[in-house]
């Protein structure tokens, strides 16, 4: 890494850490240390290209992603970067392992805000075993708790991210869609705002994946069946989030959401899985609580609305220009009564 790019890092790192309270020093230390690792351990991609040690199959990835990233600038009229110019191959199975709570009668994540970035419905850490104690000292003070793994994430434009060995475990059209998602939040991100973001980006990463490889529609048309599927699958679960949030406003909830859980849901589930034909029915695999419906609701909830609103565009950046511009008009207003999602399908 060059001095600029150290200099931007030092920055990121103190800034975040010297405006946040006392109580969370302690963790922004841990994950300053573990993101500079992230960065000053990364080799030059042409190096990594040339190292015999490195598998065939992790440098033709490599190769890929860079076209993805020149695909996607090239796309939306705008200067490279140096944001996966270089790889860092870790020796763990993910970048960084999320932790998401909730109360024990909300489907509602705790959030957890510091300064410059805003806040999120979770925390990240890059130690494994952290994240664990951290699930240990929420679930002693009676949240409902989800700890999952991250294969790729973005620190948004204040730092020049490398590949990650962790994306090679992606098949090739989801790696070309999680790339272009985590690309897409360089160049626009609302502060605070976690689920309009992720919905945006999900939204443009499956759009320029159907544009890059639009000579490769019968696959992409397989591929994309999967994914309604999958989606398909995901809506059900939002729906049955919903009838969690009821039963826990009602009398005697414990024993209805215990009987909602071990019962209902799992068969309803199931039903769904057959209907669709999935071969893996992974839902079941999953431990349910509030804490895990809290994720799928981030996620999942705007999609609908983010893919209806781009409809009445004729492609994704006359859509990308309307959205800036609300956006400015949003912050001209200040108007924090609603959020901008509320204030963007108004």
């Amino acid at each position: 890494m060059d001095l600029l790019g150290l200099s931007r890092l030092f920055i990121f790192i103190t800034s975040i850490t010297f405006f946040s309270s006392c109580a969370k020093l302690s963790y922004l230390y841990e994950q300053g240390v573990g993101q500079a690792q992230i960065i000053l351990e990364a080799r030059d991609n042409e190096e990594v290209l040339n190292d015999s040690n490195i598998p065939d199959d992790f440098k033709k990835k490599i190769r890929n992603i860079s076209e993805y990233k020149k695909y996607f600038y090239e796309y939306w009229h705008l200067p490279s970067t140096d944001i996966y110019d270089e790889t860092n191959i870790l020796n763990r199975d993910a970048v960084t392992y999320l932790v998401i709570a909730s109360k024990k009668r909300e489907i509602k994540p705790l959030k957890n805000c510091f300064f410059i970035v805003g806040c999120f419905p979770y925390l990240g850490f890059f130690k494994l075993k952290s994240a664990k104690r951290h699930v240990k000292e929420l679930s002693e003070k009676g949240y409902d708790t989800y700890l999952r793994k991250v294969l790729a994430y973005s620190t948004l434009g204040n730092l020049d991210d490398p590949i990650l060995s962790t994306f090679f475990k992606y098949s090739k059209y989801d790696l070309a869609e999680t790339i272009f998602h985590e690309l897409f939040h360089t160049i626009f991100f609302v502060k605070g705002e976690v689920d309009l973001n992720e919905n945006l980006a999900n939204y443009v990463g499956k759009e320029m994946l159907e544009l890059y490889f639009k000579d490769e529609s019968l696959k992409i048309a397989k591929h994309n069946t999967r994914e309604k599927k999958y989606k398909a699958l995901k809506q059900e679960i939002v729906t049955h989030a919903k009838t969690l949030k009821k039963i826990l406003e009602s009398e005697n909830w414990m024993k209805k959401k215990n009987e909602f859980l071990t019962k209902t849901f799992p068969a309803s589930i199931q039903e769904k899985c057959d209907e669709l034909e999935l071969q893996s029915c992974w839902p079941l695999k999953i431990e349910w609580n509030n804490a895990v419906f809290s994720a799928f609701m981030t996620y999942e909830k705007s999609q609908n609305d983010i893919e209806k609103l781009a409809s009445k565009f004729k492609d994704l950046r006359s859509f990308l220009l309307f959205i800036n511009t609300k956006h400015e008009e949003y912050q001209k207003s200040k108007n924090e009564e609603i959020s901008f999602e509320e204030y963007l399908f108004i």
